[in-house]
């Protein structure tokens, strides 16, 4: 095909509508109002926060990305309000979670079908953070990949642990929540921890204990979501000081701290840990003394000690304010039937019993008495 000077006359034309249309898009993308729409958002997520102590967002600063379209934000941060407290005991202190910088990229295509589509990035919480969500009138969804962060910094986390808590966490978690309905939502949660440690030897268990550090090693959690309940298939830790194990379901509410927990933990700490100084051995007392120690003077209104030395707890309630309370008799006889919660040989039992075992499913006039006002 030969090009005529008519025919290079029109493309040079073509080619000029098509620079100008590109750098008219380039320079509305880069000179967008990003600060009225940083406050726009701010506004809006506030504004739709409710409760005595509602969350509150902050950001920084909003620009453009160079993934296109998109924006990033830098100072992110998320002040988790206090949970609810009960008549005389002492107001918590608002949590924050904060993330370095944000990106985040729509997808123009899915703006044709009518759904919000868009992939999201992070680094957060001394780690990174990855995933990508949807919004249509059928179903919300939206996968996370976690690298490396540090669940300590996680408020909610922190605030049902009551201990510090430092390590590293990764895994991936996938939610689809059916027209917006969490009573409806489906998912999986595989995460995996390494170098989990609990404790700094100064915050105290009620008030009362300041345990040295528990150096909890490799953590484990794989959990099945159906029907808007999270259900444990497998929670352990395993380390040098502690081996832990955790049972249960939590029923999901569009609030994640207001979720209804019904758990089951234990866990036993080994003998070098019990034994490694003065302080612990006056906490747990020596082996070959009728005198309870320290420890278990402390929380033997909260947890059951077992004859293996191991101990137990029922954890349920609101999931930001969850109360230990001593495991039933028929727990613990089921617990004297299994080896040391150590054994992998007697959680693998655990497991299969489980598994075989008829769901019952907790009455609503119980779990709506568990509601907070």
């Amino acid at each position: 095909m030969k090009w005529t000077a008519d025919k290079l006359k029109y493309l040079r034309w073509v080619g000029y509508a098509a620079g100008y249309v590109l750098a008219f898009v380039f320079f509305a993308y880069v000179s967008f109002p990003y600060e009225r729409l940083r406050q726009y958002v701010i506004s809006n997520y506030n504004a739709a926060q409710s409760g005595p102590e509602p969350n509150r967002l902050e950001i920084d600063s909003l620009s453009w990305s160079w993934r296109f379209p998109g924006m990033v934000a830098e100072g992110v941060r998320l002040v988790v309000g206090a949970a609810p407290t009960t008549e005389g005991e002492k107001p918590a202190l608002p949590q924050y979670l904060e993330a370095e910088r944000v990106f985040v990229s729509a997808s123009p295509l899915a703006l044709l079908t009518g759904a919000r589509e868009a992939s999201f990035g992070a680094r957060a919480l001394d780690g990174e953070i990855s995933g990508w969500a949807s919004d249509s009138a059928a179903s919300r969804r939206f996968e996370l990949d976690l690298d490396g962060v540090n669940p300590g910094a996680i408020p909610q986390l922190a605030q049902a642990i009551g201990l510090p808590l430092t390590g590293r966490l990764s895994g991936h978690i996938s939610v689809d929540v059916p027209e917006g309905n969490v009573i409806k939502a489906e998912g999986t949660l595989d995460l995996a921890a390494e170098d989990l440690i609990l404790g700094d030897g100064k915050a105290k268990i009620q008030n009362a204990i300041a345990l040295p550090e528990l150096h909890m090693g490799a953590f484990k959690l794989k959990a099945q979501i159906a029907g808007g309940r999270l259900r444990i298939e497998e929670c352990v830790a395993q380390g040098r000081d502690v081996d832990l194990s955790l049972s249960g379901n939590v029923r999901l509410r569009p609030r994640l701290e207001t979720s209804m927990a019904e758990l089951e933990l234990k866990f036993s700490f080994s003998e070098k840990y019990k034994s490694q100084s003065d302080l612990t051995k006056a906490l747990f007392g020596q082996p070959d003394s009728k005198v309870p120690g320290l420890f278990d003077t402390v929380t033997s209104s909260n947890l059951s000690k077992q004859e293996d030395g191991s101990y137990g707890a029922r954890l349920s309630g609101v999931l930001g304010r969850l109360k230990p309370r001593p495991l039933s008799a028929a727990s613990r006889r089921s617990s004297k039937a299994e080896p040391s919660s150590g054994s992998a040989a007697s959680r693998r039992r655990a497991a299969r019993n489980r598994k075989n075992a008829p769901e019952a499913e907790e009455p609503e006039e119980a779990e709506a008495s568990e509601e907070p006002e």
